[in-house]
Formats: C-alpha cells, sequence, structure tokens
C-alpha cells in the first residue's frame, strides 16, 4: 500500500453512492410483481441485489487501495487468468448456456459472467503496453500488432459466445485508448478500415442480429415479435410526461416491457419520475464521469491516464447504448446500465472500473503539474 493514499474524492463517491440507492429503488419497483410470480415472494429479486450491492461496493474500496503500480505490474497474469476463464465458458460441466448464450459460470448459486471483469483487465493490460513501451509504438508490427492480436483474440472469444455488443463495446474503447496513447493515425485507419466492414458482415451474418436492426429501425413493422420489447420501452418513456406517474405506479413494468429491473429499468424510471427523473440520472452520472475525466487529464503517469480514459469510456459507453437503446434511438443490444440494471456480474465489473479510477486518484491526490487535487 503506498503512504501517498489520500481520501476518495467526495464528489465522484457521492455520485456513486447516489446511483447506488437510485438503483436498489427502482429495482425494487420494477421488480416486484415478476418476483411475486416467478418466485413466490415479491421481495426475492431485490433482497438478492441488496446482497451484490455490499459486495461491490467492498470490491470498489479494496480494489482502490491498492496502488495503481501493482495493476500495472500484474496485467499480464491477470490477463492470461482471464484468457482461461474465457475458454473455460466453453467447457460442458463448467460453463452454463442461457437462451442460446455461453457466457457463465454456474458458482454457489449465482451464474458468473466472466467478460465483465475481462473488459477492466483489457483495459489495464492496453495502459500497460503503451505505458511501458511507448517507443514501440511507431511501427505498427512491435507497437499495435501485439495489442490487436490480444484484443482479436478476446473478440473472437464474446463471438462464439456469442455476445457481439461487447466486442464493439470493447473495441471501441481500445481504438480510442490507442489513438490518446500516440499509436500513429495511419495505423488507426487501417486497422479500422478492416474492423468496420468485418463487424457488419458479422452482424449481417445472423438473423437476430439483423433483426434486432431493422426492428430498432421501425419496431412497429413487427409489433407482437422483434419489435414488441421497444415499443414497451418507448410507451414507459411517452407516458412518463415531466414528472411521471409516480414512485411504483408505473403500468409497463406489469409483464408489459419484458425484464423491467435489467436492461429496460431506465424505461421504469422514465415512467415513475418522469424527465425529471431522467434528468437527475443523467445529471448524476455525467458528473461521475466528467470527475474521471479529469483525473485522466490530470494523471501525472501514461498508465494512469490512460486506464482512467478506458475506465470512463467504458462505463460512459455503456451508459449511452443502454439508454439510446431504451429510448428508440439505438438498437437493441442487451447491455446493462452500469449500476442501475439488476445483474450481479455486471455490477461487479462496474464497481471493479470505479475502484481502479479510485485507485489512481487516492493514491497520486496531488498533481504536481497542475498544482491541485486530482
Amino acid at each position: 500500500m503506498s503512504a501517498r493514499l489520500g481520501p476518495p474524492d467526495g464528489i465522484m463517491l457521492g455520485g456513486v453512492l447516489l446511483l447506488v440507492g437510485l438503483s436498489v429503488v427502482m429495482v425494487a419497483s420494477a421488480s416486484l410483481g415478476i418476483s411475486e410470480v416467478r418466485y413466490g415472494d415479491p421481495m426475492h429479486i431485490v433482497r438478492r441485489w441488496a446482497v451484490y450491492m455490499p459486495i461491490g461496493i467492498v470490491l470498489m474500496w479494496a480494489v482502490s487501495r491498492i496502488d495503481v503500480s501493482w495493476w500495472q505490474a500484474a496485467a499480464l497474469p491477470m490477463l492470461a487468468v482471464m484468457g482461461l476463464l474465457m475458454i473455460l465458458v466453453f467447457v460442458p460441466d463448467l460453463g452454463r448456456e442461457i437462451n442460446g448464450a455461453r457466457r457463465w459460470f454456474s458458482l454457489f448459486g449465482m451464474t458468473v459472467q466472466p467478460v465483465e471483469i475481462m473488459k477492466p483487465v483489457i483495459l489495464i493490460y492496453m495502459a500497460h503496453y503503451m505505458a511501458n513501451f511507448p517507443e514501440r509504438l511507431a511501427h505498427f508490427s512491435s507497437g499495435l500488432a501485439p495489442m490487436l492480436v490480444v484484443l482479436g483474440v478476446m473478440d473472437v472469444l464474446l463471438l462464439v459466445q456469442p455476445d457481439f455488443g461487447s466486442a464493439v463495446l470493447l473495441s471501441t474503447v481500445c481504438m480510442c485508448m490507442w489513438f490518446v496513447g500516440g499509436v500513429p493515425m495511419r495505423h488507426l485507419l487501417a486497422t479500422a478500415g478492416v474492423a468496420v466492414p468485418l463487424g457488419a458482415v458479422v452482424m449481417v451474418s445472423e438473423p437476430y442480429r439483423w433483426q434486432r436492426l431493422t426492428s430498432f429501425i421501425d419496431p412497429w413493422a413487427d409489433p407482437l415479435g422483434s419489435g414488441y420489447q421497444l415499443i414497451q420501452s418507448m410507451i414507459a418513456y411517452g407516458s412518463g410526461g415531466l414528472y411521471g406517474a409516480g414512485l411504483g405506479q408505473g403500468v409497463q413494468k406489469l409483464f408489459y416491457l419484458p425484464e423491467p429491473f435489467t436492461d429496460f429499468v431506465s424505461a421504469v424510471l422514465a415512467e415513475e419520475l418522469g424527465l425529471v427523473g431522467v434528468m437527475g440520472l443523467l445529471v448524476v452520472f455525467m458528473l461521475l464521469l466528467w470527475r474521471g475525466m479529469r483525473l485522466a487529464y490530470l494523471a501525472e503517469h501514461s498508465f494512469s491516464r490512460l486506464l482512467s480514459l478506458g475506465c470512463v469510456m467504458l462505463l460512459g459507453l455503456s451508459f449511452i447504448i443502454n439508454m439510446g437503446a431504451a429510448m428508440g434511438m439505438l438498437p437493441t443490444k442487451g447491455m446493462p446500465m452500469p449500476i442501475l440494471s439488476y445483474g450481479g456480474s455486471a455490477l461487479i465489473g462496474s464497481f471493479f472500473l470505479l475502484g481502479l479510477l479510485f485507485s489512481i486518484q487516492r493514491h497520486h491526490p496531488v498533481n504536481r503539474r497542475h498544482g491541485e487535487q486530482a
């Protein structure tokens, strides 16, 4: 542990705690009816969520106490472990298949999705490589190529699961980190020139992916099929008005909107708390991301700067994709909203990312170049 360990950023911590409180309230509101029918206990889902939340907060606190240099030194061992876990989900006796996707382990009665921990580990590796070998970045073979191999292997494993959305999200964040880290633009453009058409082919190769895209463009073309979930979410957003129907008074969560406490929890929030509630959520999350970006800007060391950027972008893009899909502005993906959506693995992944941000902030609280607290 570092002797320079400082207190956590009050604004960032306050934002996290506000999101935690809001999540418990909204998951409870969205899940009571479904939990009663499915489990015979209206509190079953929210009770499980109340167990996950303290675990996530303790993880965030523990990660924040570990010096940033340790994460940099542990990048390769962590990458190897996560690569192995990503492979082991395909072993019949270990991995678990849900709705045709093989992404989970069963552990102590819980389902664990290793990709949610793999994402922060990939960011740690990318920041580690660019910070340790800046002189290699000018040459494709020794600079971008090794990082492309690591990302490509992980993307292939994600596509086999299948999890196309996570592969695209992770690739986008890594591209941004490479740009800021000093990878030549010609290398990035060449990579994008290959990756974008390849991604388009992968997207249209599976009927369900193409169906998601077409239902996003015109959900009313199949209102009882591929467009049903999006239509119900848009109705929830539209019926909330300025102040909403009132907490607990929403209608769409009553078996109209499938799984309203997971990927579409923001639709329940919009219906019950209205535009005011949605804007409040946006303000809290944007404040959290602003503090993270400020931390990246003030960081003295390249590893801390790049890791901060990656963590903020992963959290921010996940938030944008989730809310954009629920509002009908982006194709539905099934990507949870950080902290707010119910889901243990995603929650642990989000708190891991936040813990890394606090780790950077707490161990280097004063930036000598700017003479202010980061």
